[in-house]
């Protein structure tokens, strides 16, 4: 934005393991060396992802002390005392800082996927003390002193703790062993869960059973201030208000399970039908205030009218962006060429743009929060201007770079066209694009990767003439290549730590400019004797494609663009494109269309995130089934799932986000936590059968004693990922759907899990007691007892 200048580009690539902040910093300080050493050298940074990354850490760092503050706030509302709230808070620093170890015991860094796992963790770091405390607790009611309640309390919850942390675990061990780029995306963001939960049930068996037995307050002995008057107590009564009603509902459920059964049916319905209203996406769309940028000039176009072209754009870019300050930097590199992994375009975008008709460059923005327009906003006018005022553009592509592994991808809406004819795949693909533009408006920027526009001249060999002098079409094309493009000998020689020494050959520069000069070159035969080049040839102009591109084999040409956040899907976008194209045009014999790009991607995504779902659902039952000791209970608890995705499915839609890779982690997390409410109602309505309470009066006891622990929790990662989920900062906002998913389907599996878990207790319960009475003819007398009779209830 302050101005244009010239200069060479040098890009610098970290290692893998190295750290960007780290890696920067030193290149930075080598450059400030050499300017001192060379006074006529400057250097500029074009492109610096160090901020992006100071960026990210300091809204990490501030999420991070959010949720530790609201989880603070949570405790002491229910917890209802001071000393129990810093009780379960000790858990976080001490199972966070050792989480941190195991992390770096594996060479992990921290970066979004790591911390948005950490961020997570904090819910299940509480988790664990927080059912501790409430169990101390209980026991202290009954009159027990500090260590007689510590012991029996943290030894009633001890199975269902152990039982919840193991099934989180296991849910997300498929992702971890899944392979491929699932893995890559989602390994490090699974990692921090896990070894927060493992630390965090250590911490509670040892450090939280520890100040319990010391310093953990009888109810009845706590002194009472003004805030515990006015604020606590009054938070207290409105608790047991609400258990009082939560066990007359469950009480009353119990008598009338039908109905119960059918308002869950109703709900599932529903839920799932918002699934078709939401569409997919592979990953969602991220501003981080980073963007790469392709032009394409009309193939011919020279070197000078390409660099006009491109001070046209960066005038554009200035006026729509830079004089605002919206626009920081922007540098463009013209002509760039060369395979993957060389200069230019390559190291931006991953497709190299290559010849004197293409530039390559990178924007990057201000920070989002700083109010800005959002980034799509920003490219979407720069693309129109610049397809309206500059002369002779091919294509022009504005994609933002986003924050995960999927931010170098060439887009997101991508088709391949295939068939064996260059001319008829381009007349196909034309007709394609014209649909994309007229009837597909959701789809941003579409372009074809290639046309019949190049002009070539091609060489028709005369074989029989080229034969007499002991030629062939090969070795006349060589000599014709070499002569005009040139080519490298062999090695002269090789010093150590030194580039090869290498000689170009070719024409020179007046002897290689013009038609003329290939008409008038010479060809050498075997026998040395030297023959006029149009003895042999006829020249022929005509249009060629301006690149080959093959897919499985197959020539194809591909059809590419990108979405919005306000409209459809990429998923959605491709399928509508692929069946216009399909019911509009006339494909011949051998031609087709297919998917590419996010679609592909997706799908196999998808199959591996759901394979994973399954297998964590299968280990998750057999853990469950081995710890209760039977193959009935389980079946309740694997229940509460269907009733978590009928929320996940609303929130998305209510907050026109698409289900993506990133929803489907969110589901395998929750899967766990909704699965862990349903652990702890159920082991404690199997302890009180096993004391001698009949079957309905055990549940109507145990689900309210469990009400408190559990909402806490769950409000507790509420309020985690609330703000990822409604105003999530830079860097995060990918991550939004995973905390919508989180926050959506805990709101309603908890909530229908509290109510149908006990109901799906007691009908397990009775299928159980039928088929041992009609299937193996047990006496019904010897069956523990469904309800109290007269004398008990009274």
């Amino acid at each position: 934005p302050n101005g244009v200048n010239k200069g060479i580009a040098i890009n610098v690539l970290q290692n893998p393991d190295a750290s960007s902040p780290v890696t920067i910093d030193a290149v930075l300080k080598t450059a400030r060396q050499l300017e001192k050493e060379y006074p006529g050298i400057k250097f500029d940074v074009a492109y610096n992802n160090a901020g992006f990354v100071d960026i990210l850490f300091g809204n990490m760092i501030h999420e991070l002390i959010l949720a530790i503050i609201l989880t603070g706030i949570a405790v002491l509302f229910f917890l209802g005392e001071v000393r129990g709230t810093l009780i379960a808070l000790t858990a976080i620093p001490v199972s966070m800082a050792m989480s941190l170890m195991g992390m770096a015991a594996l060479g992990m860094s921290l970066n979004s996927s790591t911390l948005i796992g950490l961020l997570i963790a904090i819910g299940r770091l509480v988790d664990d003390a927080i059912i501790d405390i409430h169990a101390v607790e209980r026991h202290m009611r009954m009159g027990k002193d500090r260590v007689r309640a510590t012991i029996d309390g943290i030894s009633e919850v001890r199975r269902s703790v152990f039982a919840a942390t193991i099934v989180l675990i296991v849910a997300l061990v498929p992702l971890m062993v899944s392979g491929g780029i699932t893995q890559l995306m989602f390994i490090g963001l699974c990692w921090p869960i896990v070894f927060g939960l493992v630390f965090s049930y250590f911490v509670s068996v040892t450090l939280t059973a520890t100040l319990c037995s010391r310093f953990l307050q009888h109810p009845d002995q706590r002194k009472s201030n003004w805030f515990s008057r006015s604020v606590l107590q009054p938070f207290e009564g409105f608790l047991t208000r609400i258990e009082r009603g939560y066990e007359r509902l469950v009480r009353a459920m119990l008598k009338n399970p039908v109905s119960n059964f059918l308002r869950i049916g109703i709900t599932i319905i529903l839920g799932f039908t918002f699934y078709y209203f939401i569409g997919s996406e592979m990953m969602p769309l991220a501003d981080v205030g980073q963007a790469s940028l392709q032009l394409e000039m009309q193939p011919g176009t020279s070197f000078k009218r390409t660099e006009e072209a491109v001070r046209q754009l960066e005038q554009i870019m200035m006026e729509e962006g830079g004089k605002q300050g919206w626009i920081q930097h922007a540098a463009l590199e013209i002509g760039a060429e060369g395979g993957p992994g060389m200069t230019g375009g390559t190291y931006f975008t991953g497709y190299n743009m290559k010849f004197v008709n293409g530039a390559t460059g990178m924007l990057t923005f201000s920070d989002k929060d700083t109010g800005r327009p959002s980034i799509w906003a920003i490219m979407d006018r720069i693309h129109a201007r610049a397809m309206k005022e500059i002369e002779g553009i091919r294509r022009i592509s504005l994609k933002e770079m986003g924050s995960d592994v999927m931010a170098t991808a060439l887009a997101p809406v991508a088709l391949v066209i295939y068939g064996k004819d260059l001319q008829v795949l381009d007349k196909i693909a034309k007709e394609t694009l014209k649909i994309a533009k007229e009837q597909v408006p959701d789809m941003a920027q579409p372009f074809l990767s290639w046309e019949m526009s190049q002009p070539t001249y091609t060489l028709v060999v005369d074989e029989e003439k080229a034969a007499r002098h002991g030629l062939t079409s090969v070795s006349i094309a060589m000599q014709a290549y070499y002569a005009l493009r040139g080519g490298f000998t062999n090695e002269l020689y090789r010093l150590p730590n030194k580039r090869p020494m290498t000689i170009r050959v070719r024409y020179q520069d007046d002897q290689r400019m013009r038609i003329s000069d290939l008409e008038g070159m010479f060809v050498t035969s075997p026998t040395g004797e030297q023959v006029p080049l149009l003895d042999l040839v006829r020249l022929e102009r005509r249009a060629a494609p301006t690149m080959i591109e093959h897919d499985q084999l197959r020539r194809v040409v591909s059809i590419a663009g990108y979405y919005r956040l306000d409209s459809r899907p990429s998923m959605d976008l491709t399928m509508d494109l692929q069946m216009r194209a399909m019911a509009q045009i006339n494909w011949p014999p051998g031609y087709g269309i297919e998917a590419r790009g996010d679609m592909t991607q997706m799908m196999d995504s998808f199959r591996v995130m759901l394979y994973g779902l399954a297998i964590a659902l299968v280990l998750m039952y057999l853990i469950l089934a081995a710890q209760f000791g039977g193959f009935l209970q389980p079946l309740q608890m694997i229940f509460s799932i269907p009733l978590e995705l009928s929320g996940v499915f609303l929130l998305l839609y209510l907050m026109h986000q698409h289900f993506s890779t990133v929803s489907i982690l969110g589901v395998i997390v929750l899967s766990g936590m909704d699965i862990v409410t349903a652990i702890l109602i159920i082991d404690l309505i199997i302890r009180m059968r096993e004391s001698g309470l009949p079957r309905n009066e055990a549940i109507a006891r145990a689900a309210p004693e469990r009400l408190r622990p559990i909402l806490m929790t769950s409000l507790i990662t509420i309020f985690v990922m609330g703000q990822i989920a409604f105003n999530p900062k830079t860097g995060l906002d990918a991550y939004q759907p995973l905390g919508t998913t989180i926050i959506g389907g805990l709101i309603v599996g908890t909530v229908l899990s509290l109510l149908d878990i006990p109901v799906m207790h007691a009908v397990v319960d009775d299928i159980s007691r039928w088929f041992k009475v009609r299937i193996l003819k047990q006496d019904p007398s010897t069956l523990p007892p469904v309800e109290a009779n007269d004398e008990e209830t009274a």
